[in-house]
């Protein structure tokens, strides 16, 4: 984030702050939070405290859905059987 969106999401969690539920979500570890606010990270350090004060924290692990999925292969034909032929 950049200023302004830095500090008016510091501002956000801040007035929320033991006041009401948050719910935030990110694919960034705790300690890669300082990467999202890289002009201030005073702000990044004060807005993930009073994120991780009292906080539940679930980590999901597992296959994405976005995974990239296999083109479909042609089926392959049957093998043709063949028959020996006996002379007459």
């Amino acid at each position: 984030m950049r200023p302004p969106a830095d500090e008016d999401f510091h501002d956000l969690i801040a007035e929320r702050y033991e006041q009401a539920a948050t719910i935030v979500t990110s694919n960034l570890d705790f300690t890669e939070w300082d990467q999202a606010f890289p002009a201030n990270r005073l702000l990044a350090a004060a807005t993930l405290d009073r994120l991780r004060h009292n906080a539940y924290c679930l980590t999901l692990d597992g296959d994405s859905y976005r995974s990239p999925k296999l083109a479909p292969t042609a089926p392959k034909s049957a093998p043709v059987k063949q028959v020996k032929s006996t002379p007459l």
